[in-house]
């Protein structure tokens, strides 16, 4: 399980380190959207978030249009278990010099969610697989610290597969790319695609590792209610 709490207590801003990559979903007021990575700058308290400006093609594209635009904000916390803190806000300005920027109101309320790395999550990452002198490309549709069920685009045949040993390599995008490896407990073939289940090898990932796929999923998936 994962625990929500929300605070209107500025001070919880301080749980993130300067320099912390962050999330951003921006809807710009001509309707257009984008998701993208950036680095915390700094902030004022009570008024304003400083971030480095994006390098993102619709932001570069929308730039007259950024200001005033809606902001939902996800980062990683400093704190024992790197939690996520998430809150919804505006652009306040974009900054040219001396470098670019931009500028954020700060939020009248965070949410921060606490993570227990147990827990099985749904994601999006984009994976390869080698299984013997085969390689395969597909999506990791969830996870958890035990194994993972990955979607192929073709219907597979379980005979080939099933208890095979498997290296798993999982794309972060932006961020890194972490490889595990394991066994093929399940395979379930479709007209034109199949899922596959796989259990870890505990010996080949690593706590970090396993906590880092789970903020990426948090960070990548979590909508502010």
């Amino acid at each position: 399980m994962a625990d929500v709490s929300l605070s209107t207590d500025q001070n919880v801003l301080n749980k993130m380190d300067i320099g912390s990559r962050v999330n951003l979903e921006v809807t710009c007021p001509n309707g257009q959207s984008a998701q993208v990575q950036s680095t915390l700058i700094g902030f004022k308290k009570g008024q304003y978030v400083f971030l480095e400006y994006p390098i993102s093609p619709p932001l570069e594209f929308n730039k007259i249009y950024l200001e005033g635009s809606e902001v939902t904000f996800r980062a990683i916390t400093n704190t024992t278990h790197r939690d996520i803190i998430a809150f919804r806000t505006q652009i306040h300005s974009v900054i040219y010099r001396p470098m670019e920027m931009i500028c954020l109101h700060t939020p009248s309320s965070i949410s921060m969610r606490q993570i227990r790395t147990h827990q099985r999550l749904e994601t999006n990452f984009s994976c390869n697989l080698a299984v013997g002198s085969h390689n395969l490309t597909g999506v990791m549709t969830d996870f958890s610290a035990g194994g993972c069920a990955v979607s192929l685009p073709a219907k597979l045949n379980p005979s080939n597969l099933l208890n095979q040993e498997v290296s798993v390599t999982i794309e972060l995008g932006g961020v890194s790319s972490i490889t595990v490896s394991g066994i093929i407990k399940n395979v379930d073939p479709k007209e034109k695609q199949s899922k596959i289940g796989i259990m870890f090898d505990s010996n080949s990932i690593d706590e970090s590792s396993i906590q880092m796929l789970h903020h990426q999923s948090i960070l990548k998936n979590w909508s502010i209610d």
